[in-house]
């Protein structure tokens, strides 16, 4: 970004929505900034969401909803990131088992996944008489964050670490200069950042285990029903294996909700190794599941929301919060300025499976917020060229 642009959104956030977003706006020639706690290379950050997620295409959102339209576009968008960036995503094997007599209805999306079908008695997991398998998607999270940062890198957006404590603050931050928009993408943050302070927002807790299992290329999961004591544990099961190098396959879970604590849980680790190891004797070569190669124990928190995400544009004044109104918005010329704020947040374990929608629904609200300004993005676009063009 040259000293002549100015810029004209502030993201909030650097998660994989954050991210998203802001690749989302540059692309149509928005000057915008991310700025957050955590930035994309703070993969061992436990406050950190995005870096601890599974991650896999697999919608759990309902038929024509408006989550299944944003699952729809992000799988197109993965489907050309496959051939483009294939340690970062790739398409593999997917299968899903379960016991329950009568079985599950056919997902919505199995039209748009590949191949989908009923598994043969030999295909199921040692345990299980029934399965569905089709080929879809699977991420390396810590690759698909540094692919973001590089591509806005790519597009002179800076990110920049710094701690917002209120909504406020972020439209005339030092160093940036006044803004008139910011996307909140603040994941859990939305609970206490002041003048959001959404109530609704809660973590919920997943424990993972990362391990290195040489030839597991399919993706498993298990739809039964869980019994009172799992329920009890938030337990869910996963087999996730990761594009790129060093054949790392990501083992699951836990969905704990309202659980904030962010440490591993050896007894939870050891049940997941457990699992796993029943369904998919191969990650450890049939030696039992002592034998698997364990990279690490891990727990993160899904930033949930009661009733869904949140997604919208919201219209507000600077400085209405009496005695919480952060100094750089005190002066004359902030203190009641007319300004707006998208939010998006709240998404849950879904983050990865939604992104690219969400971020060109985001774009939409942006583009209205400008028009409603009597300009448009486009418009910004073509006065940014021009700043340009003149500087040059």
């Amino acid at each position: 970004m040259s000293a002549e642009t100015k810029v004209k959104v502030i993201v909030l956030g650097a998660g994989v929505l954050g991210l998203s977003i802001a690749k989302e706006l540059a692309e149509k020639g928005v000057s915008c900034a991310v700025v957050a706690r955590d930035l994309p290379e703070d993969l061992e950050s436990g406050q950190f969401a995005s870096p601890w997620a599974g991650a896999n295409w697999s919608s759990f959102a309902a038929e024509g909803s408006r989550e299944a339209h944003w699952d729809t576009v992000t799988f197109h968008h993965y489907a050309q990131l496959s051939q483009s960036h294939p340690h970062v995503v790739e398409r593999r094997p997917f299968k899903r088992f379960w016991n329950k007599e009568g079985g599950y209805p056919d997902p919505w999306f199995k039209d748009l996944v590949f191949g989908f079908r009923s598994l043969e008695q030999d295909e199921l997991a040692p345990g299980y008489k029934y399965g569905q398998g089709y080929e879809c998607y699977t991420m390396s999270p810590p690759a698909y964050l540094g692919y973001l940062a590089e591509e806005l890198r790519s597009y002179s957006v800076p990110l920049i670490r710094r701690r917002v404590s209120s909504l406020d603050e972020a439209y005339s931050m030092e160093d940036i200069g006044p803004v008139d928009l910011v996307i909140n993408a603040t994941g859990l943050g939305s609970r206490s950042l002041l003048g959001v302070e959404d109530e609704l927002v809660y973590p919920i807790r997943g424990d993972t285990v990362l391990i290195r299992a040489p030839g597991i290329k399919t993706t498993m999961k298990v739809l039964d029903p869980n019994s009172p004591q799992d329920q009890q544990l938030g337990k869910r099961f996963y087999i996730i294996p990761r594009p790129g190098p060093g054949d790392r396959v990501i083992l699951g879970g836990t969905e704990l909700d309202n659980d904030w604590d962010t440490l591993p849980r050896p007894e939870t680790a050891k049940r997941i190794l457990r699992d796993a190891y029943a369904v998919c004797p191969e990650l450890s070569g049939g030696k039992g599941w002592e034998a698997i190669d364990v990279i690490s124990c891990n727990a993160g928190l899904r930033p949930a929301r009661k009733g869904g995400a949140r997604v919208e544009l919201e219209y507000r004044r600077l400085g209405e919060q009496r005695g919480l109104t952060p100094h750089n918005i005190r002066s004359e010329e902030n203190v009641g300025r007319e300004v707006g704020v998208v939010h998006a947040y709240g998404i849950g374990p879904a983050g990865y499976q939604t992104s690219k929608g969400i971020s060109e629904e985001v774009t939409g609200l942006v583009d209205k917020f400008f028009r409603d300004q009597n300009t448009s993005i486009s418009g910004i676009s073509n006065g940014l060229e021009n700043q340009h063009t003149q500087a040059e």
